[in-house]
Parts: C-alpha cells; structure tokens; sequence
C-alpha cells in the first residue's frame, strides 16, 4: 500500500510541474505528458482502494475471496488510458494544424529530465512490492511508471530536435508517438485484465510446468479434468488425481497432501483442490 502512496503523491506532482512547463513553452508533448500522469494520479488511487478490498480475506458472500475486483480495476485502467490516448492524439493533431512555437525549451528539457528520474524511482518501489505480494495492480502500476519512463526519453528527443533544429514539428511527433504508446499499454493491460475476468486457464507454459509437475509426483498414476485460472495474485487450480486403488485413505491423503505442496512451492498463493480417484473408477 505504501508504494501505491508514494506512486499517488508523485504522479499528482509531476502533473502540475508538466502543465506548467508546458504552457510555458507551448510544448504538446509535455502537456500530453501532464495529461498521462494526471492520468496516473486517478488510477493510482482507484487501485489503492481496489487493492485494500481485493486484499481482504474470503467471507460468506465471496468464498473465493475479492480478488477480482484487482482485475476489474485493472480492466477499468485500461479504458482509461486508452481514452487519454485519444485526447493525446487529437491534441497532437491539433497542433499540427495550428502550430505553436516552441520556447523555454531549456526549461521543457529540465522538466522531463526530473519526470523521468522521479518515475523511475517509482517504477523501482512498486517492483519490489510486486515481487512481494504478486498482485495484479501493481505488476500494471510498475509496466505503467516504466513506460512513463520510457516515454519520456522519447520526448526528451522530441524536444533535443526541436532546439536543435529549430522545426516545432517535432514536438508534434513526439505526442502523437507518444499517444501511439499508450494506446498499446491500454491494450496489453486491457487483455490481461480480461482474460483473469472471463478465467482463461494458465499461459502453456504453466501448464507444462503444472504437468510435470503432477506426473513425477510418487504414487501417481495419471490426473484429468485440470482447471486453472488466476484472480490477481491468486492461482486457482483443481484436478482429479488417479491413484492405485489398493491404497489406504491415509495413502492416498498424503500423496495428495505432499503434492499440493510441491505444487505452491512452484505456484506461489495457489488455491489447490485435488479430487482423489482410484484406478478404474468412473
């Protein structure tokens, strides 16, 4: 939560120094920037509170918990920047229809270069709270803050070509292609977002991993009928596991009991589930 703080708190920052400098020196790339991180303002506090609730544990109502809601507001983000990434290519159009001079454009590089730095500090925080929680938001929080980065080394070029060779255009190149980008970031949160909601199984190469997994366990024979899906950081995974028939129940639970095991030890915050079959049987 500390880091989606942070994250909340610079992003609103960053927003108000990026309009002013923009409308200083006339410049859409960086008020097409100011746009992104007034952007990133709102939806970091959205996910700080879909964080809290999706957080809390399963109760009578939800009894595989409130996960989802992390998925549903990262599904919601992408709307969102993908709205913005129009208003940022219909500014950029605009301006190459009506151009603008470009000035203070030692003040607009100086603006840029503290953006970045301050979103990469951001970026490097919310990585280190991903890698602890494996939460959904914040994977979408931390590929944001990074492609915040990256862009701006974009419009920092944009704004070098300006100076240096005196044609506003490139500011104007500099938006649209930065609008293109986000466009694409709208896109891959907006399929991962998705495919949690309508509870696509694992990527192929989980499941490869989840088979093997299965097939080398002692004791077992074969396993059927696998589901899998994930709900922000929770992996969700039933199967029916075929066992010798001959068993004792005490068997055949501590085969079952150990392989659960192996599996969260490779599937971190997995929900397991394993129907116990004997060989044979229907």
């Amino acid at each position: 939560m500390a880091s989606l703080t942070w994250a909340i708190g610079l992003s609103a920052l960053l927003a108000a120094g990026k309009a002013g400098a923009g409308i200083l020196c006339s410049s859409a790339a960086l008020l097409a920037s100011s746009l992104d991180s007034l952007m990133d303002t709102g939806i970091s506090s959205v996910n700080y509170l879909s964080a809290l609730k999706g957080s809390k544990p399963p109760d009578n109502d939800h009894a595989y918990g409130h996960e989802k809601i992390e998925s549903l507001a990262s599904y919601t983000q992408g709307l969102v920047i993908l709205a913005v990434a129009a208003l940022i290519f219909a500014d950029a159009a605009r301006r190459s229809w009506h151009p603008a001079l470009l000035t203070h454009s030692g003040a607009a590089l100086a603006t840029v270069a503290i953006a970045s730095g301050v979103n990469l500090l951001v970026t490097i925080r919310l990585d280190r709270a991903e890698k602890k929680t494996d939460s959904l938001i914040l994977r979408a929080e931390k590929a944001h803050y990074f492609s915040d980065f990256l862009s701006y080394l974009l419009i920092f070029a944009a704004l070098l070509l300006v100076r240096w060779t005196g044609w506003s255009g490139w500011d104007v190149v500099g938006g649209a292609a930065l609008a293109a980008y986000v466009a694409f970031l709208a896109w891959r949160i907006l399929w991962q977002a998705g495919n949690e909601l309508v509870d696509r199984s694992l990527p192929p190469g989980a499941l490869d991993e989840l088979d093997r997994v299965i097939r080398t366990h002692p004791g077992v024979l074969s396993y059927h009928e696998m589901r899998t899906r994930k709900a922000g950081p929770r992996t969700f995974i039933d199967f029916h596991l075929v066992l010798h028939p001959r068993q004792s129940f005490e068997q055949a639970h501590d085969i079952s009991e150990t392989l659960i095991q192996k599996i969260r030890g490779r599937f971190a915050n997995a929900d397991i589930t394993v129907h116990e079959d004997p060989e044979g049987g229907d």
